[in-house]
């Protein structure tokens, strides 16, 4: 019985601890701090990647990666020895006359020199390596974003907020002392990343053509081609699936050994390449993926020149989200001013703030703001600051989410809510 109950209790932390981390990667209920292009980068590639590696590595699935036959010769052969050597000397050079399907075929008949496909058992690190670049544009903005969004998110996400009042004042207060006119360099910071997933794209579509051989830039249309054909057609002479070619499942071995004259002796075998029914699949996937990624960037690119180009476009973004509160407010001459004369890190700011506050919080706290630059010109800037903070000053920063931050908007330690951290 206490058996049972152990195996329970570790199952249920097991559960427990991956629903943490997937909870947290995925970010469920957490502040957004970027945008749904940005997370097709950091999140679902990543992912893909990251299950592709782990795909290509189930022998249970797809078994052995590699098996041989080594013909009359077999019978003097360890075979886990002949594999072993196979998986990592075995090459594309198979004799044209041999009929196998997937084979000679289907080979380039330029090569000049040996090509080994010894490559394959990178694959899954290789995948791994992709998914880790994936990722640097999201650790990277999240140094640069230093917790800003989860500052004005503190109490004023849920439903039902507590003193309104003073937290929007205070909000209000810090928004004009620290972020107006200051923050164009964190707007820039985010494009700059944007602009990164996008180089990153297109160096991995060169990256694994390289790791391929190059036989991968233009490999997903070639595939779909090749089965635009109808099946008589697959089949003539000079004919080549684009699968077989650039993953072959058939290769051939020349296995030396001692033989019992105390002399060399040479051993071609024809391998098997199991593993690679899932490849060609698997980076067929990820080149369509990664050809709807890049377009998505670079649309996201130009939409995002013409964003900072338009103000009419910057308050029309808002208002998209706050169009039922935007009716009803009386003050909409203001906010609309207040929105189109602002520089382009107070509008980023404000925009991510309307994705994760509390949606009537925030048509207060935007009014609010909007009446104060319009009428009290309470916001004007400094002389010294009105060109934004420079990168090595926003660097220099304090994070956001720290505790001591948490009391700068109202200057009142003993009034703010240090429960909430």
């Amino acid at each position: 019985m206490a058996f049972f109950l152990g195996e329970e209790s570790i199952m249920a932390e097991l559960v427990g601890a991956v629903t943490k981390v997937t909870t947290g990667f995925l970010e469920v209920n957490a502040i957004s701090i970027d945008n749904w292009g940005f997370k097709l980068f950091y999140k679902w590639t990543t992912s893909l990647l990251v299950f592709c590696s782990v795909l290509v590595t189930a022998r249970q699935f797809f078994g052995s990666p590699i098996q041989c036959d080594a013909g009359a010769a077999r019978g003097g052969i360890e075979q886990n020895v002949l594999e072993s050597y196979c998986w990592m000397y075995s090459t594309f050079n198979i004799p044209r006359e041999y009929k196998g399907a997937c084979s000679a075929g289907d080979q380039d008949t330029n090569l000049n020199t040996i090509v080994y496909n010894s490559y394959y058992q990178w694959v899954p690190l290789f995948l791994i390596f992709l998914a880790v670049i994936f990722y640097l544009p999201r650790c990277l903005w999240l140094l640069w974003e230093g917790g800003l969004m989860k500052f004005f998110g503190k109490g004023t996400t849920t439903r039902f907020i507590e003193d309104q009042d003073e937290k929007r004042e205070k909000l209000v207060q810090f928004f004009c002392r620290n972020i107006h006119n200051k923050y164009n360099i964190y707007f820039c910071g985010f494009i700059f990343c944007e602009f990164l997933n996008f180089i990153i794209v297109i160096f991995q579509f060169y990256l694994t053509h390289r790791f391929l051989h190059s036989r991968y830039i233009d490999y997903g249309f070639k595939v779909w081609q090749y089965y635009l054909l109808p099946p008589e057609e697959q089949q003539m002479p000079g004919v080549i699936n684009p699968m077989c070619y650039t993953f072959p499942r058939i290769a051939s071995c020349d296995y030396w050994r001692w033989g019992t004259g105390g002399q060399q002796e040479s051993i071609n075998a024809i391998c098997i390449l199991a593993l690679n029914i899932i490849n060609d699949k698997v980076f067929l996937v990820l080149w369509w993926w990664f050809i709807f990624v890049s377009i998505i960037s670079f649309i996201r690119l130009i939409y995002r020149g013409i964003q900072c180009r338009s103000a009419f476009i910057r308050y029309q973004l808002i208002n998209m989200r706050m169009n039922r509160y935007f009716k009803k407010s009386s003050k909409i001459r203001k906010i609309e001013e207040f929105v189109c004369s602002c520089k382009l890190g107070d509008w980023f700011v404000l925009y991510q703030l309307s994705k994760n506050l509390n949606r009537p919080f925030f048509m207060d706290f935007l009014t609010a703001l909007s009446v104060r630059y319009t009428d009290k010109n309470q916001c004007a800037e400094d002389p010294e600051e009105t060109g934004g903070d420079n990168l090595v000053t926003m660097l220099l920063k304090p994070s956001y989410t720290t505790q001591d931050s948490t009391k700068e908007p109202g200057k009142k330690g003993d009034n703010d809510d240090d429960d909430d951290e």
